[in-house]
């Protein structure tokens, strides 16, 4: 019997953000073989603007892909025929389209329900528009120019958070190969999270599980922006981290990048990482601190969920082992209980790319 497991198949990734469109053809090993970025141009218009920015992207992704001769055709798992293709009734090969998008996502149903990216945008069917964009491209001038479009269907067949996409490419082909529970945290201009239970992403009853960056971490702290007291985004997102040094400069400690505050420069984390990594001691202990936090969150997480590894990826984990993972795992081995504290800290694995290829996958979710 042929392991279609183990058999090359494609589909295309789109990560949606408020500025671009990331978009890459990945095969189901999680590789990427061509890639294409636009802006949103979410000013231009509402969402059925950006649905047509979203297949246009689609469309240049298969249009590189015929350049690049790549035979996106793969064997249809319910054919005892080798050389049998998924054929459409109009004889185009269907490929499906993953979309990673911000906000608050109904992933069943395919809609937008909020997304703080895009103003405005309240049970927005994005799914249903996306495809509607997909479909019209068989009849415009780019399919007569190419052939591309004569050849292959795009169809939109998942779409969900952009953080719960995050997770899921890097369960398939980043730092949770291997692992059937887990959590992954984003560290960047906020931190989102997202959960693993039973090798499946956990929506939970309403949609919203892992908002793992709200876990309090400190009781009657900082305002968080979700209007909270003591979140962890409150600590460890990136204009938070900022912030907070910048706080601690204006009560008089010292640091070399008192300067840049006195210029005008505005500060950001990877400022602040290489300050710390040139020795500056206020530097260090804001990283410090904000690892403390961190731990703090992964050792409630752990407790209440008990994954096997925690994932760490976005902007914020670039300041790397001594100045982050180092404080986050002192911290969460000093409270965690012992069974709970075996949880692993690591590293995510695909960087930027994680959001392409984890949209990649929920189009091929049915396979794995």
């Amino acid at each position: 019997m042929t392991n279609y497991r183990d058999e090359t198949r494609y589909s295309i990734g789109v990560d949606l953000g408020g500025t671009d469109i990331k978009a890459g053809l990945v095969s189901s090993a999680g590789d990427i073989f061509s890639r294409v970025v636009l802006p949103t141009n979410v000013e231009s218009g509402g969402p059925k603007v950006v649905a047509a920015r979203i297949a246009e992207a689609v469309r240049q992704v298969l249009v590189h892909a015929e350049t690049a001769n790549i035979d996106l055709i793969s064997k249809n798992p319910g054919s005892t025929d080798e050389g049998t293709s998924h054929l459409l009734t109009d004889d185009r090969h269907e490929i499906g389209v993953g979309l990673g998008t911000p906000g608050l996502i109904i992933a069943e149903t395919g809609v937008v329900h909020f997304s703080p990216n895009f103003p405005g945008w309240t049970d927005i069917p994005l799914v249903a528009y996306v495809n509607a964009e997909l479909e019209k491209l068989h009849h415009t001038k780019h399919a007569a120019e190419t052939g591309t479009h004569k050849k292959y269907k795009p169809i939109l067949r998942g779409m969900d958070n952009d953080v719960n996409a995050m997770t899921l490419g890097e369960l398939h082909h980043g730092a949770g190969v291997g692992y059937r529970s887990l959590v992954a945290l984003t560290l960047g201009t906020g931190v989102g999270g997202g959960v693993v239970i039973g090798g499946r992403v956990y929506h939970g009853s309403r949609n919203t599980a892992g908002e793992l960056g709200h876990t309090i971490v400190e009781p009657n702290g900082r305002v968080c922006g979700c209007g909270n007291l003591g979140c962890l985004e409150a600590y460890a997102g990136a204009k938070n981290i900022v912030e907070r040094i910048q706080e601690k400069i204006a009560v008089g400690r010292r640091s070399s990048l008192n300067k840049a505050m006195r210029d005008g420069i505005v500060l950001t984390p990877r400022m602040i990482a290489e300050a710390a990594q040139a020795g500056d001691e206020l530097a260090i202990e804001i990283f410090a601190e904000t690892g403390r936090y961190i731990g703090i969150a992964l050792t409630s997480i752990a407790h209440i969920l008990n994954p096997q590894i925690a994932i760490i990826g976005g902007g914020i984990a670039e300041a790397g082992e001594k100045l982050l993972f180092e404080p986050i795992r002192k911290e969460f081995s000093k409270r965690a209980m012992d069974i709970p504290a075996q949880m692993k800290i690591v590293k995510a694995h695909l960087g930027n790319d994680a959001g392409i290829v984890g949209a990649a996958m929920l189009a091929l979710e049915g396979f794995f």
